[in-house]
């Protein structure tokens, strides 16, 4: 928190800061958070060691509310000094200050570990945290409230700012006004949390007492959601996870659950974890298979392995599941930047297809004639050699495809039975279904070739061994002067007009600020610049810019904290005297740059 240093010492005699840490023989360091009734700061007992202290102020007035309120303080103290949970919190020592009975602002106190961040931390940086790290925390969230929900307990206030996080440790802490079975201190009309993480049935005013465990799952389903997406999904038209990371696709079919209107048709805290515990498990171990199966020589970078390994994940799914319509609006160029073809067991077979569907196709327009006397004379190739030249060129074009030789017989035994002119325009057709196959099944976007899969009706059947796409598909390229562009990062084809402006504005930013402050920059990766500043020619550019970006922002401020964390992403001498700044493309720092640089921008949009 950035508090001034007035702010500090009022707060210090407000919570009698000083004199609870004495007591305890501890050492101020600096405040880490503040309500309305209490404060928490960091602080390091007689070892040096770094703890976070609690200190929450007592009601200094009578009353039943009031009594319940310190009532549920003591219960919250008493819960955490005892449980030995590794998810959550734990008091190391409570306690009342003053003794004094004659005093009469008085204070508890808890001394717990330091957490240096907490969930929402987690949120507004995603970008420092893969998604895979992000389910490993949440896991570990579910695990709490499991086995809170095992000892009868709700919670009733699960939100990313009361879930503590140490490196990749986190504890769910916060069990002030969670509802303790047979505790008595509930009453019909609590409502005593942030309304964005309640549960349908928590905002019906009246209604706590009848609140449930699924209160707290639906909490959970918000959270989840939220950690991969960036925004608190509120009604039914919410971002889904699948629209970021697609290959998660299956996490939201378990929010979708977690967040039913419905309290009695959510799942249970047991059930989510182990759905949770196994989904990890499975999703980790396919990733691991699918890039051990692509990586070549060529190809074995493991970032561009991981992306492949995800892709196809999703793709497999779209091909088997996606109705026509979702399939349609999936832009075939996604992650153009990398190329795939199918393997030869795949070829053989879908071109095997498309000649059984235009020799079906022949023969059910001459079968509509039987019935009624007519038909079709079928080749003769015993008698006749233009008939036998005929179905030769079809056998031999069968043999040099391959695949399976039942499905060719069967192609054989359709086209024999076709008219002969039917026959060779079967013949006409073949070169133009090889072609066109070869251009979309072989070196091309993994989308291009499901979206070209499907709309030929193609299907893994038993004659394959395998029925997973990844299985059947060889990672042939990786395009990097793809990487990066709208076409590639838009999963959706609406995206690509918004990706292309989005992508535009950026770059009209960064000249703004290499005109000004002499910098180069570049596109490293698929979500990051790099801004080069060289010190020896230009001798405190960085500088400069940096205290430039600082003098545009309010102390104290979001915004301040925004441009801190922008130039925070530094390595110095990466060579003699230059300065790298990495900035991602997020809309975030798009944003932050354009209001730093508003007026330069404008100046060179009217010169």
């Amino acid at each position: 928190m950035n508090l001034t240093d007035e702010t500090i010492e009022n707060l210090k005699k407000r919570f009698s800061i000083d004199e609870i840490l004495e007591s305890n023989n501890f050492s101020f360091i600096r405040i880490l958070g503040q309500g309305g009734q209490g404060v928490v700061v960091l602080a390091t007992d007689n070892t040096g060691i770094e703890k976070a202290v609690k200190i929450m102020q007592l009601p200094t007035s009578g009353g039943r509310a009031n009594k319940i309120k310190i009532d549920r303080l003591k219960q919250d103290l008493d819960f955490c000094l005892n449980d030995n949970h590794p998810n959550i919190i734990r008091y190391d020592s409570y306690g009342e200050f003053p003794k004094d009975e004659e005093v009469k602002t008085k204070f508890f106190y808890a001394v717990m570990d330091y957490y240096p961040q907490t969930l929402r931390d987690v949120i507004n940086h995603r970008e420092n945290y893969s998604p895979l790290q992000r389910l490993d925390l949440l896991i570990q969230l579910i695990k709490a409230v499991n086995a809170a929900h095992d000892k009868r307990i709700i919670h009733r206030d699960i939100k990313p700012e009361n879930v503590l996080i140490s490196g990749y440790h986190l504890v769910l802490s916060d069990f002030g006004i969670a509802h303790f079975e047979d505790a008595g201190l509930t009453v019909a009309d609590d409502l005593l949390v942030n309304r964005n993480y309640l549960s349908p049935e928590q905002k019906i005013e009246g209604n706590a007492l009848t609140i449930t465990f699924a209160s707290d799952i639906y909490s959970l389903g918000l959270i989840i959601n939220e950690c991969f997406t960036g925004e608190n999904p509120a009604g039914s038209d919410y971002r889904h996870i699948e629209q970021y990371y697609p290959y998660l696709f299956e996490l939201d079919n378990l929010v979708d659950m977690m967040m039913s209107y419905r309290a009695d048709e959510r799942p249970t805290a047991d059930s989510v974890r182990i759905k949770l515990k196994i989904y990890n498990h499975d999703i980790r171990n396919q990733l691991d298979e699918i890039k051990d199966s692509l990586r070549t020589e060529m190809i074995d970078e493991d970032s561009i392995l991981q992306t492949a390994a995800e892709d196809l994940i999703f793709s497999d799914h779209a091909l088997k599941d996606l109705n026509d319509s979702a399939l349609q609006k999936l832009n075939p160029n996604y992650h153009c930047s990398l190329s795939y073809s199918v393997t030869k067991d795949l070829y053989s077979n879908f071109i095997q297809h498309r000649l059984l569907a235009e020799c079906e196709k022949k023969f059910t327009y001459e079968s509509h004639n039987y019935l009624d006397g007519e038909y079709y004379e079928p080749l003769n190739i015993n008698h006749k050699g233009e008939h036998k030249y005929l179905y030769d060129r079809m056998k031999e074009i069968l043999i040099n495809i391959g695949g399976n030789k039942i499905l060719s017989g069967k192609i054989l035994k359709l086209f024999i039975s076709c008219k002969d002119y039917h026959c060779e325009e079967i013949l006409r057709e073949v070169d133009q279904i090889i072609t066109y196959s070869k251009d979309n099944i072989i070196d091309v976007p993994v989308l291009w070739l499901v979206k070209y899969l499907r709309s030929n009706a193609f299907t893994f059947d038993s004659n394959f061994n395998g029925d997973k796409l990844f299985e059947h598909v060889k990672l042939v390229e990786f395009r990097e002067n793809k990487v990066g562009t709208p076409l590639e990062l838009a999963l959706f084809e609406n995206q690509l007009d918004s990706f292309k402006k989005r992508d535009e504005k950026l770059l009209t930013i960064l000249n703004t600020v290499k005109k000004q402050y002499h910098i180069e920059f570049d596109q490293i990766s698929r979500e990051n610049y790099s801004l080069k500043f060289d010190n020896v020619f230009n001798a405190g550019s960085f500088d400069k810019f940096k205290e430039y970006c600082i003098s545009k922002t309010e102390p104290g401020s979001t915004f301040e904290a925004d441009v801190h964390d922008m130039l925070s992403n530094l390595k110095e001498n990466i060579n003699e005297g230059v300065i790298e700044l990495i900035v991602s493309k997020d809309w975030d720092i798009e944003v932050t740059l354009r209001k730093i640089f508003i007026n330069l921008i404008r100046e060179g949009e009217t010169s």
